[in-house]
This record gives structure tokens, C-alpha cells and sequence, in this order.
């Protein structure tokens, strides 16, 4: 480890001559190692160290026991002990967090004050173990390239001079050292996925690959490498849009770097962070040349006549207002309407459209004629629609329609539906409006489907 530890250190220029480092201390093995390493380094680079331990009041009796052990251990050292108690089931429980998130979250908040304080940096005693965990973690959420990356060795004034080293290797320095540690209890609870993954995934994956960890090290440093490449170059992108306006620079063919740059634009005009489904549906307009996506924070993405414009749009009263307002030229792809749910869309030629109806019948009452509604938008409900179901020869306002389906009054300003020169062409559970429906003269089909977070539609 010790020598493990140098080689990151220099490699990554963690540390400079009359530092000051903050060290997290819990008091396991990880930390106890990180610790005494450090401070066998005090006087070659002139450190001053300050440990810092969080109890975290979840496990009663036993945190106390860590805090206690924590503060003797730097007593034996002879380095300066701050100790924090933060309940962190009460805070979770405000702030929406879970037990592990919110502890972590609390940790850093405790290391950048004190470091503040002291002009310091932060030293963590995440492990090349701890890096592959997280990979793996983030593969089975779904992740880009980024997520790819591990645990960086630096970032911003946190460092990690044990980024190299393996589980094994911390052992083997405390066992050499003579270091004891404690051993939190909740690192064998299975409730936390990172656990399973330690101690369930990661042991199955080194029977196929014994350097597993050694392997997924390298896949983090080539994706490390090939994100900074990707987001430099999104920057550029980003930037050239920001300060001409010019809407060709955002090239949907170039789908890894527009993405990136969507994101990069969003950030810098509203401050908001679009999810993976925000991106999707803005890369789609973009290919479309047409279309509007509404992002967190009131912010709206509009492309159209060749212009792709970022705004803030008037914040609503009300979720049943935000949905009246709202309209999105038809554009094939993905809609998002401001309540989150998708509106998938799909064009294709009429023979394709005649074999699928053979096998799916209700493929009908959600296929549109194409040719018919190009200029369409998709809107919320408003006051005086009306709707003509296809089939029933008639003209009904959409209260009684609704009335009549018994559709939930609490529902009614959610249902999506299709307007095509002031006349609904389609109604999301209702289907297609006579008029609108796919005939023998029909060249090309829409079809649309939803699925997403609203209110359980009718059907």
C-alpha cells in the first residue's frame, strides 16, 4: 500500500509541501490506513493533519463505540480530532434522502467547512475496491461514459491517496503496521445495494477474472480519458452555440457530442441538470427540425423554422394551468408534456402499417393519416373542445365524453390530446377522430403511444 499510495499521490499531484489535510476518519480499516500513512508522510511534506469523524446516530451504542475508538487512535498519533454528531434519519427524512445518501452528503458538507476554515484540502480513503463498486453500481442504473469513470483521484481540493490500492493491500498495511480498526456493522447489511455488490456481484465476477478490479481500473481510466476528450469538445460546441445563436452547430448527427452539449447549455441557461429522457426528446427535435421539450425549472426547449431557442416560460398557479398552456408541434420521436409521461411517436409507410394490424388489431384506434395532421400540435384540454369518435357519427364536448366514460374529474386536465387546426384529430385513451383515421387512401401512418408518470389513463 505504502508504496501504491506515493505512486498516486505523485501521478496525480495530490499533495504539495506545508499542506494542510483534512482526514476523514471513521475508524474502519480504509480510514485508520489512510490516516497513519499520511502521517508518515508528515514531515517529508511538512503536513499539518486534522481528522475529522461524523456519528451519524444511526446505530446507537456501536457509533459511539467508533467515535471513541476514532479519537483515541489520533490521540496515539498525536493528530488534532474534531468530532460532529449529525441525525441523520431526521435529516434524511427532510430532505427527501435516503439513510446512505444523506450520511454522505453530510459527511462532505462537515470536510469542506473544516477545510474552508483551515485552507486545506480533503483527504478521503476511497480504494481502487470502493472505484470498482461504484462502476458497477452505476452500470446496473443505467450510466453514460462518465459513469464509467470510477471515483476520480482528485476532484476540485478532495484527494484520495489510496485510489490504487486494493481491499487486500489495506489489510495487509494494518496487519504490518500493527493498525486495529473497527468494523460498521450496516457494511454486511444486504439493504444497501453497494453491499450486495461487495459482497454478492464482485465475488462471482472475480471466478471468471481474478483482476477484475485491475480491469474495470482500465476501463475507468480509458472512459476517464474519453470523457474529457468528449466534453472539451461538447464545450466547444456549446459555446459556439451560446455566443452566435446559430442553430447548425447543434448537429443531431453528431449524437455523443450534441447530447452533451444540450446538457452543458441547459446548465449555463437555467442552471438545471435535464435527465436522460430531457436529452432524448431534445435530440429528437433537433432530427425532426421541429418540436419543443419542457425542462425542470419552468425552462422550455423549442426547435422551429430553423431556430432552437432555450426559455423560461411563465410559471404556473397550478399543474392544471401549466397543462392548458402547454403545446408541442408533432414531431416523430419523443414528447415530454409537462407533467413527465412520454408521448412515443412512429411513422411508417401504409403496407407496414396493414401487416402489423393484422397481428394487433387495437394497432387502429392510436393510428393516424399522416398526411393529414403534419401541422398538428399536442396540447392540453381547454374550455369548448370537442372531440368526434371515430365510428359514432357524432360531435361531443369532452365534459360529456368524459362523463360518459366515467373519466375521474382529478384526471381530466391530464389526458393528452392531438389538435389539427383547432379540430382534435386524437385523444389519449379515446384514440383517432373520424376524419383522421387510417383509409385505403392513406401513404403514411402515425401511430402514438404514452406511457410515463401521469395518472393512470382510461383505456
Amino acid at each position: 500500500m505504502n508504496i501504491k499510495g506515493r505512486l498516486a499521490i505523485e501521478r496525480y499531484h495530490m499533495l504539495r509541501h506545508g499542506d494542510r489535510v483534512i482526514v476523514a476518519l471513521s475508524g474502519g480499516a480504509d480510514s485508520c490506513a489512510l490516516l497513519h500513512f499520511l502521517h508518515s508522510l508528515r514531515e517529508e511534506y511538512a503536513l499539518s493533519l486534522t481528522a475529522v469523524h461524523v456519528n451519524h446516530m444511526i446505530r446507537g451504542q456501536e457509533a459511539e463505540r467508533d467515535a471513541f475508538f476514532a479519537e483515541e487512535f489520533c490521540r496515539r498519533l498525536g493528530v488534532t480530532f474534531r468530532l460532529y454528531r449529525r441525525d441523520v434519519p431526521r435529516m434524511a427524512a427532510e430532505r427527501g434522502l435516503g439513510l446512505e445518501e444523506c450520511g454522505r452528503a453530510v459527511r462532505y458538507e462537515i470536510l469542506a467547512q473544516e477545510a474552508e476554515r483551515c485552507g486545506g484540502r480533503i483527504a478521503t480513503a476511497h480504494t481502487l475496491s470502493d472505484s470498482v463498486e461504484t462502476v458497477l453500481f452505476h452500470i446496473i442504473r443505467g450510466c453514460s461514459v462518465a459513469g464509467l469513470r470510477g471515483i476520480p483521484p482528485v476532484r476540485g481540493n478532495i484527494i484520495r491517496p489510496l485510489i490504487l490500492c486494493e481491499r487486500a493491500d489495506i489489510e495487509c498495511y494494518c496487519a504490518a503496521n500493527g493498525i486495529t480498526y473497527v468494523t460498521d456493522s450496516t457494511n454486511y447489511d444486504t439493504d444497501y445495494t453497494r453491499n450486495r455488490i461487495r459482497l454478492a456481484l464482485l465475488p462471482l465476477m472475480r471466478e471468471i477474472n481474478p483482476s477484475v478490479s485491475d480491469a474495470i481500473g482500465r476501463l475507468s481510466d480509458c472512459a476517464a480519458q474519453d470523457e474529457a476528450y468528449l466534453q472539451a469538445k461538447a464545450e466547444e460546441m456549446a459555446d459556439a452555440f451560446l455566443s452566435t445563436g446559430d442553430a447548425g452547430v447543434l448537429s443531431p448527427e453528431n449524437s455523443a457530442l450534441t447530447g452533451r452539449a444540450l446538457v452543458i447549455i441547459c446548465e449555463k441557461k437555467g442552471g438545471i441538470s435535464p435527465e436522460y429522457r430531457h436529452v432524448a426528446a431534445m435530440k429528437h427535435c433537433l432530427r425532426e427540425g421541429k418540436g419543443c421539450v419542457n425542462l425542470p425549472c419552468d425552462m422550455q426547449f423549442t426547435v422551429k423554422n430553423g431556430s432552437v431557442i432555450f426559455e423560461k416560460i411563465r410559471k404556473k398557479t397550478s399543474h392544471t394551468e401549466e397543462w392548458s398552456a402547454w403545446r408541442c408541434e408533432i414531431a416523430a420521436g419523443e414528447i415530454i408534456t409537462p407533467g413527465g409521461q412520454k408521448i412515443i411517436l412512429q411513422v411508417t409507410d401504409k403496407n407496414k402499417y396493414d401487416n402489423i394490424r393484422k397481428i394487433f388489431e387495437n394497432v387502429f384506434q392510436n393510428s393516424l393519416d399522416y398526411d393529414k395532421i403534419k401541422e398538428a400540435s399536442f396540447r392540453g384540454r381547454q374550455n369548448g373542445d370537442t372531440f368526434r369518435p371515430y365510428g359514432r357519427g357524432c360531435r361531443k364536448s369532452l365534459k360529456k365524453l368524459f362523463n360518459e366514460r366515467r373519466v375521474p374529474v382529478e384526471l381530466r386536465a391530464y389526458l393528452p390530446l392531438l389538435d389539427c387546426g383547432g379540430e382534435i384529430a386524437w385523444i389519449d385513451g379515446f384514440g383517432v377522430a373520424e376524419g383522421f383515421e387510417v383509409t385505403e387512401n392513406t401513404t403514411s401512418v402515425l401511430y402514438i403511444r404514452t406511457e410515463g408518470n401521469e395518472p393512470e389513463r382510461v383505456r
